[in-house]
């Protein structure tokens, strides 16, 4: 059976490397349906109620603005697409005015996975919705692309281990792509004073052969450790669950979750 990815394509720039970055995705997957999303901001989500009154020349200038970028993001799919297409994978494109949390809410909730970038631009406000929701809206696995990704991924995997649900729900998700890893690594930190972990049994249940890292927990930004010993290792993939401390995602998302959204520089498999 073949599943379904959802990708969200934003800015024409680095629209190639997300396709790119979801064939990879679909490869691993055996057998793929991939759905690239493309979604124009309406008119009266750009300006608050407080600021000034949306006119219709304001409205029509942005709608504008929004089928040019749009535009643009369908030439560099319509010149992927050929490539992309083999006898596993079908490839269907849409484009949709709406808000960016509520679409990708819809459609990431029909899909596998979804693969959304890790923003660089931090007051990019559609980017941004579209990123929280996926991972806390949808219930589904997220791969968040780095800026630049140019390598393929999956064949060394490092997954950042914690005993607890959402990481065992990332890596039950993962296990659909580990067979076709070379290298598996396992990343558990471990305070002073306390018992070391042992590999995880979910991974020997599943017949995955995987070697333990043990990364202390200081005072330092633990998330930073992680993802220098996944550079370490040579990982081209991190596998991890994503927290929040608060109701409030879009302000208190959790440590080493915000950092990995802000500074990861390979792709990140996350669930919440």
């Amino acid at each position: 059976m073949s599943g379904v990815i959802l990708t969200v394509v934003e800015h024409p720039e680095s629209a190639l490397q997300m396709l790119a970055a979801t064939r990879n995705l679909a490869i691993l997957m055996g057998h793929a349906r991939i759905n690239v999303l493309a979604i124009r901001v309406p008119p009266e989500s750009t300006i608050l109620p407080s600021e000034e009154i949306l006119t219709k020349h304001q409205a029509a200038a942005i709608r504008a603005r929004e089928q040019h970028r749009v535009q643009a993001l369908h030439a560099v799919f319509a010149a992927w697409e050929p490539t992309a297409r083999s006898p596993g994978i079908a490839i269907e494109w849409a484009d949709i005015e709406g808000l960016a949390d509520s679409l990708v809410g819809e459609w990431g909730r029909r899909s596998d996975f979804l693969v959304i970038a890790r923003s660089a631009r931090r007051d990019h406000a559609p980017e941004r919705l579209a990123l929280h929701a996926s991972l806390f809206d949808t219930d589904r696995p997220v791969f968040v692309v780095p800026p630049g990704l140019s390598t393929i991924f999956g064949e060394r995997v490092a997954i950042a281990w914690r005993n607890d649900k959402r990481t065992e729900r990332s890596v039950l998700t993962a296990l659909r792509l580990l067979p076709r890893a070379k290298q598996v690594h396992v990343l558990a930190g471990v305070r002073a004073g306390t018992s070391p972990p042992v590999l995880p049994a979910i991974l020997a249940e599943h017949g995955i052969d995987a070697e333990l890292h043990i990364l202390p927990i200081g005072t330092g930004v633990f998330g930073e450790t992680l993802l220098t010993a996944a550079r370490a290792v040579g990982a081209d993939m991190l596998v991890m669950g994503a927290y929040t401390h608060s109701a409030w995602r879009d302000l208190i998302v959790g440590g080493v979750t915000r950092y990995m959204l802000a500074h990861a520089d390979l792709p990140v498999l996350m669930r919440h």
